[in-house]
């Protein structure tokens, strides 16, 4: 047997998405020696597997928490002023429609008016929904609809591209991207040693992020086993795995002319309608989420990504999908015509869709962190979520207001961030 090729690093990053490229990012800014950064990644950036991996995502501060909806704007404010960021931005505004029993457009639009700022949102009726922009929406089904509101600041990235190039800039400044499956995390019984990747090699640092997604829960786990942690402080308890449908078009170059006069369309708790983007990809989302429970040989059950390609889609699971597009868009539909494009989008979610930006409150993992909780709806703050980050494997305070969102908990607030991505199933109900 060969010796173990050992990698050390003064901070390890493990996760490419939105959190471990941001982070890695702001330390190459900050940090005063890049080259002791090392960001490990399954596959180069944009890693494929990951959520922040897609053809599409929103910009936008329409919240009903002021916390995100102040720090949305820090974002917006980034990606329109990044040389780095700013070519993959595009503000084309939204519409969003409310179902008829629900409270969030008018929470969001308390915060706008209460903001400071000026509040450029407008009422649109249900019947303009449906004659503007050419009647494209002409026949979206507003039965259990109430009333919609235009936001013109929306928007939305290229969210691959813009992961990507992020992550280049980081490279540049002397940050180190390797490519590695991480099998198992490595604990010496008093402070985590490293993390052992598939192919034997040990990569270990004076300090670990997690920024690991949907994997987190899977790959804590067996380290939680082996040191006893107790059940209130396993991660479980903090994040789940949750997936999301999505499907698109490709389209004609006629056709992402004619369905590019749109906005982003929130067709209220059932998902989104995206612009088509520069590959003429058009994104229908279906909002509602799901678990994956399995059962791991140590008998844990846990919710975790499926083990298939995210290709996969139960046909259940697509009938679901279709019905929603249906709803929205029904002439995409026409003649038989079906998604050129399928996918399980898997994120990490916790139970008040805060993100986990914290220390491991174990002494025995004092130098364990996690960047994680996207919860759906973090991949906005790509530019900024890292010097925050940053903050925390320093050791200082982002102020009580973000340190108490983003700790370690043992209580939750009753209403959450962004509480439409709640699962509603489990996987396993589709097929």
């Amino acid at each position: 047997m060969g010796s173990v090729v050992v990698e050390r690093s003064e901070i390890l990053v493990v996760g490419a998405g939105i959190f471990g490229t941001s982070t890695a990012y702001h330390l190459a800014s900050t940090h005063p020696n890049p080259s002791g950064i090392t960001v490990l990644d399954r596959a180069p950036c944009p890693s494929p597997k990951a959520a922040s991996s897609d053809i599409n995502k929103i910009v936008r501060a329409d919240y009903s928490s002021p916390f995100y909806m102040h720090l949305a704007y820090e974002a917006m404010n980034a990606w329109s002023n990044s040389s780095v960021l700013k070519p993959f931005y595009h503000r084309t505004g939204w519409v969003a429609l409310d179902e008829k029993d629900s409270d969030l457009t008018d929470r969001i639009r308390t915060n706008f008016k209460n903001s400071g700022r000026p509040d450029e949102t407008e009422d649109i009726s249900l019947e303009e929904v449906k004659s503007r922009w050419d009647g494209i929406l002409k026949g979206i089904d507003t039965t259990d609809y109430s009333k919609a509101y235009l936001n013109p600041s929306a928007g939305w990235t290229d969210a691959s591209l813009a992961t990507e190039a992020m992550m280049r800039e980081a490279i540049l400044r002397g940050v180190k991207h390797v490519v590695g499956e991480v099998e198992e995390l490595v604990s010496s019984g008093h402070r985590l040693e490293g993390v052992r990747t598939r192919d034997g090699k040990l990569y270990t640092a004076d300090k670990i992020l997690l920024a690991t997604g949907a994997w987190t829960p899977l790959l804590m786990s067996s380290l939680e086993d082996v040191l006893g942690i107790e059940e209130d402080q396993r991660i479980e308890r903090q994040i789940s795995a949750a997936g999301v449908c999505v499907a698109a078009f490709k389209l004609s170059p006629e056709e992402a002319e004619h369905y590019g006069k749109l906005p982003i369309l929130i067709y209220g708790a059932r998902g989104e309608m995206m612009p088509p983007n520069h590959e003429r990809l058009f994104k229908f989302t279906n909002a509602n989420t799901f678990t994956n429970y399995e059962t791991l040989p140590s008998g844990r059950r846990i919710s975790l990504p499926n083990s298939k390609d995210q290709s996969y889609v139960p046909d259940k699971l697509k009938e679901q999908s279709l019905e929603i597009i249906r709803a929205r868009l029904p002439q995409i539909l026409d003649n038989g015509r079906v998604p050129d494009l399928w996918r399980l989008c898997w994120d990490v979610i916790s139970p008040d869709q805060n993100q986990l930006l914290t220390q491991h409150p174990d002494p025995r993992l004092s130098n364990l962190y996690f960047a994680t909780a996207g919860s759906f709806h973090s991949w906005k703050f790509l530019p900024i979520i890292g010097k925050y980050v940053v903050n925390v494997l320093k050791g200082e305070s982002n102020g009580e207001e973000k340190d108490m969102a983003w700790k370690w908990k043992s209580t939750w607030s009753e209403r959450g961030a962004h509480e439409k991505t709640l699962p509603k199933a489990d996987l396993k109900d589709f097929e």
